[in-house]
């Protein structure tokens, strides 16, 4: 055998013994995003929450972890998911500023301004996100993660209603203006980007079946910051829950 067989062989040795060290595993995973896209803190201008509901919130995704070897505790993953966002809340707020749209019945009339009464907010936005995460799999029942993620919106719906109130137009100093319903829509002036910090833990209950939790927070307000909407940055803050299958 000349040296250059010798060589090659070598080669295809190490790369066999390298593959074999190192431990993949393939996920399915699926379950539901409840939480909301809100402020971090109260604002003093939302008086109370009267109800809250999760909007139908699926997220289904594929992931990729390895480690160095089975035996090995560290490792990593990565992956792509489809994610539905989403909520409904009723709140009464006090001097809040917004834009609305208000029917009279002879035409539309816009305002903005610091609005007093009833709000209703409602919440559906779709994103791939890719996240990326270090896992640690202490044994064989329990893997946490944690890493990041980013994440691209392709469809947008941030909408609602005010009732039994007043808008002050132009600001708290503003004309007075009687408001029994109008409405609002921001679903197009939400970014396109959004990225957070995510972890969670998953817990194996079968051969190849795991439920799992992970928690992903936003670091990036979803409306840019020139924004009139709101006078207050609010950002994806959703927790999933669901199975993950190992394939």
């Amino acid at each position: 055998m000349n040296i250059r067989n010798i060589f090659l062989l070598s080669i295809l040795a190490f790369g066999t013994r390298a593959q074999a060290q190192i431990h993949l595993e393939h996920r399915i995973q699926a379950g539901f995003n409840i939480g909301g896209t809100a402020p971090v803190g109260f604002p003093n201008t939302i008086r109370k929450v009267e109800s809250y509901r999760p909007e139908f919130s699926p997220s289904l995704g594929y992931e990729l972890s390895w480690r160095p070897s089975a035996t090995r505790k560290w490792g990593a993953a990565v992956g792509v998911k489809l994610d539905y966002k989403g909520m409904t809340v009723k709140d009464e707020v006090m001097y809040f500023h917004t834009m609305i749209t208000m029917d009279d019945g002879t035409g539309k009339s816009e305002f903005e301004g610091a609005f007093t009464g009833k709000n209703k907010t409602t919440v559906r936005n779709a994103y791939v996100s890719f996240p990326v995460s270090a896992t640690f799999t202490p044994n064989d029942k329990w893997r946490f993660n944690l890493g990041t993620y980013m994440a691209w919106l392709f469809s947008a719906n941030f909408h609602g209603n005010v009732s039994d109130g007043y808008i002050r137009n132009g600001g708290p100093l503003g004309e007075k203006v009687a408001v029994n319903t109008a409405e609002f829509d921001f679903g197009t002036d939400m970014r396109r980007f959004d990225i957070g910090v995510q972890g969670g833990a998953e817990r194996r209950i079968g051969k190849k079946l795991r439920v799992m939790g992970n928690l992903n927070w936003g670091l990036r307000p979803v409306f840019p910051s020139d924004f009139r909407g709101m006078d207050f940055p609010m950002y994806n803050i959703y927790f999933t829950l669901g199975v993950a299958y190992r394939i």
